[in-house]
């Protein structure tokens, strides 16, 4: 037998039939397992996707979806899986109008499957893209804070594109940005992606371009818009009087509470320190808060001060009123009624005045019976001061 094995002849003819084996092994049918090849299956539902130019055109009409019928053997139909087959429509080369019987087309399936698509054609409805301009509408929804209140809303841009077909671009009521101020305490400042609005509600197939806007929308306390009044802390120097005095705001808008606000009359500014302006003086000065105040515009002001040398000029026999008497007592000067008051101030001024312009009084609301001493009050014109001590008087109570 070795010797048989060692044979080269004896060896080529062993090689020789083990290789006609293997090839009669390998073609003869009869050796394989059965391949079922008339295998069927169905896929419902495919998305039905269209291929057209974006920029010029929108389709209108066409079928969302396709079904599939799909043949092959068991093996090859196992590897159709979502994601890797697509049906499509191809309208790249077709213009605006209706275009019956359009082929659907499938890419992506696997070899060895073949596929009956129902419908196998569709209608598909193209139209031209048209746009208009239009008006950003805010939508705000809730409200602020019950201590504030809520302006109104400024949107940049104001105007926008609105792009679609024009069968639905008819359809367009309203472009708007919806906000919520719901439980605002301060403005808000957001930007808002843009809805299209037709008269049943939001539209879709149409574009809109920017899609987002910026939106201001205010919210501040209470406010009122007052007087403001620039008091004189203190005044300049002696043998120097203010001439005039200009602010650059007439009024303010005061924020705060509604009680505090609503009971303005006039807004203190702030108070000028003249003790030593012997020339024509600016100042820009921050408004103070009040108490009851949260806010205030402008929050500064710009004051010119004109200065100049005094003069004094006597007013002669200016009678001496009497205020806060009640119906139940009697009250009167003893002695002069009638006093001499020497006024200070810029000359141009000084000169202007009157004794009508003078108003001298005496306050009894909270005197007893008896006499007293009180000091005469005086109602002066704009920066004229009493030159000297405050004069008195004395008055006498009955009740």
């Amino acid at each position: 037998m070795d010797k048989w094995l060692q044979n080269n002849t004896v060896i080529k003819l062993v090689a020789l039939a083990l290789a006609i084996m293997l090839w009669m092994s390998v073609n003869d049918t009869s050796l394989h397992f059965p391949q079922d090849r008339d295998d069927t299956r169905m896929i419902n539902n495919v998305t039905l996707e269209a291929l057209y130019d974006e920029d010029r055109f929108e389709v209108v009409q066409v079928p969302d979806s396709v079904n599939f019928v799909l043949r092959g053997d068991a093996f090859s139909l196992n590897m159709v899986t979502p994601g890797r087959y697509k049906a499509f429509v191809d309208l790249r080369e077709l213009k605006a109008g209706r275009h019956p019987n359009v082929p659907v087309k499938v890419e992506g399936l696997p070899r060895g499957v073949d596929v009956d698509v129902r419908p196998s054609s569709v209608d598909v409805v193209m139209e031209k893209k048209q746009q208009k301009e239009m008006a950003v509408q805010v939508n705000v929804i809730g409200k602020p804070d019950d201590q504030f209140k809520m302006g109104e809303p400024v949107v940049k841009p104001a105007r926008v594109l609105v792009r679609g077909p024009e069968s639905v671009l008819d359809q367009v009521k309203a472009v708007k940005a919806t906000v919520n101020a719901e439980g605002a305490k301060e403005t808000i400042s957001r930007s808002a992606s843009l809805q299209i609005y037709g008269e049943n509600g939001l539209l879709s197939g149409v574009e809109v371009n920017p899609e987002l806007v910026d939106v201001t929308l205010p919210v501040a306390s209470p406010n009122a818009i007052v007087p403001l009044k620039v008091d004189i802390g203190k005044y300049p120097p002696k043998g120097y009087a203010i001439e005039n005095l200009t602010v650059n705001t007439d009024q303010v808008t005061v924020y705060g509470s509604k009680n505090d606000v609503e009971a303005l009359e006039y807004y203190p500014g702030p108070k000028l320190d003249l003790s030593k302006a012997k020339n024509d003086r600016t100042f820009e000065l921050p408004i103070p808060l009040t108490e009851g105040a949260v806010k205030v515009e402008p929050d500064k002001a710009e004051i010119k001060v004109d200065i100049v040398k005094s003069a004094t000029k006597t007013m002669k026999d200016v009678p001496v009123k009497i205020k806060g008497k009640d119906d139940g007592s009697r009250a009167s000067i003893m002695g002069e009624t009638k006093l001499d008051f020497p006024l200070h101030g810029a000359p141009s001024l000084l000169k202007k005045i009157k004794k009508s312009g003078v108003e001298a009084y005496i306050d009894v609301s909270n005197l007893s019976n008896g006499e007293h001493r009180v000091p005469v009050r005086l109602n002066l014109p704009n920066y004229i001061r009493l030159e000297g001590e405050e004069p008195s008087v004395t008055v006498s109570i009955r009740r």
